[in-house]
């Protein structure tokens, strides 16, 4: 019988696996005559870890692989020379598979992250077992030395996501990812016990709850991107409504993200200037006549309707006090000058990059109130240090503005 040709997987991902499939069968081969049996189990192992680097769990701070935990284990577990091999073994047969996901820069500086941090987790690994006291098979003494090395492992590799970031691992704070660093640690701990009191079967069951735990976090995942997709929804609201500018929220939304964590705001106000920056003009939808939104005391009643419109939500609630302040005499907090400081610049400049810094020029001259001249001095840092932050807002603005020229529509 033949089978078509999209009955199993797609053609890349075929050819990717019968890759993987051939290295892995060569490795085998290889360490079978070397070292026998032993060998095996040791490929074996290498390929139970490649498998938990490219099973990932879609934690807030981004990807993070499952194999985390195994690596830790591994490092408590094995001898040192052991422990290398099998991760070298891991990450050269990840490579092919990598390479076809995300591409040659990326896949490097994800090798290079891995290799790094499982390097200082082996040296923190051997650093315990020659300060602490105690027979390899004490598990307090065991469980103290995964503990540290983990720590360690997952330390280097919050650095190194700072160092050499990637879109589905961007730089996070600890402040930010200890939920997700605890439970691959609680994961790595329950692996190194299992494995000693009960062998490899045990820990083939101990793999469950590490396993539980990345649906867990995917279904939150999963939750959090329906609540951005629902938010990017009511955005465009107004804007197609043709009382706000094509592509004005999401153009916001990047200048507000990038102004609050150049000041350094933590993640949930991060958040929720992004929020409210694509959702700043929802009391729009109430006007009549477009021309309406000129006059000033007009935006301030549309500012305030809008916020009224997201308390009524109670989950945006704090979004709609953020809303209001926008076209408020005065700014009470760093949240709200963000949120009108990203938006001004975005009304002056909107999709010409040119614009920019007469913008800045502009913006700064009418600012007076301390919250909104700390924005400003950090708008202009981050036009100084990321000079590419203006063509990424355009691009994110850009589907609906292309979608709307193609359909003949106008910006209003």
């Amino acid at each position: 019988m033949i089978l078509a040709k999209s009955a199993l997987l797609p053609e890349g991902e075929r050819r990717i696996a019968a890759e993987v499939f051939v290295a892995t069968a060569g490795l085998l081969v290889l360490l079978a005559r070397v070292e026998g049996i032993r060998g095996l189990a040791i490929a074996a192992l290498g390929m139970l870890l490649a498998a938990g680097f490219l099973i990932v769990i879609q934690a807030p701070i981004g990807s993070v692989p499952i194999g985390y935990a195994l690596v830790i284990a591994v490092a408590a577990l094995a001898d040192i020379s052991t422990y290398f091999v099998v991760v070298g073994l891991a990450v050269l047969a990840t490579i092919p598979v990598l390479a076809m996901r995300y591409g040659t820069q990326d896949t490097a500086r994800r090798v290079v992250r891995w290799v790094v941090a499982s390097s200082v987790c082996g040296g923190a690994a051997v650093g315990m077992r020659w300060l602490v006291a105690g027979a390899p098979s004490d598990t307090d003494v065991l469980l103290l030395n995964a503990t540290v090395a983990g720590g360690v492992f997952l330390f280097a590799d919050l650095l190194l996501r700072r160092a050499l970031p990637v879109p589905t691992s961007p730089p996070v704070r600890v402040s930010e990812s200890w939920p997700v660093q605890i439970s691959l640690l609680c994961a790595a701990g329950l692996l190194t016990i299992a494995y000693q009191k009960g062998g490899p079967w045990m820990a083939l069951v101990a793999l469950i709850p590490l396993v539980m735990t990345r649906f867990a976090f995917d279904r939150y995942a999963a939750a959090q991107q329906a609540y951005r997709q629902t938010i990017k929804a009511l955005s465009i609201v107004p804007e197609v409504a043709g009382v706000t500018p094509l592509g004005h929220g999401e153009r916001s939304a990047v200048y507000a993200v990038a102004l609050a964590r150049q000041l350094g705001l933590n993640s949930d106000a991060v958040e929720r200037v992004a929020t409210a920056a694509r959702l700043h003009h929802i009391g729009y939808v109430t006007l009549d006549d477009p021309d309406d939104a000129r006059v000033l005391s007009n935006r301030q009643l549309l500012a305030r309707l809008g916020g009224d419109i997201l308390r009524e939500t109670e989950f945006l609630a704090d979004v709609g006090d953020l809303v209001e302040n926008v076209h408020t005499d005065e700014v009470t907090s760093r949240e709200a000058a963000v949120l009108r400081i990203a938006t001004a610049f975005d009304h002056l400049v909107g999709e010409d990059p040119d614009r920019a810094v007469g913008a800045l020029q502009i913006i700064t001259f009418h600012q007076s109130d301390p919250y909104g001249a700390a924005a400003v001095l950090a708008l202009e840092r981050l036009l100084r240090e990321d000079s590419e932050v203006v063509d990424r807002a355009i691009a994110s603005g850009a589907p609906l503005t292309e979608a709307a020229s193609a359909s003949g529509a106008s910006d209003g």
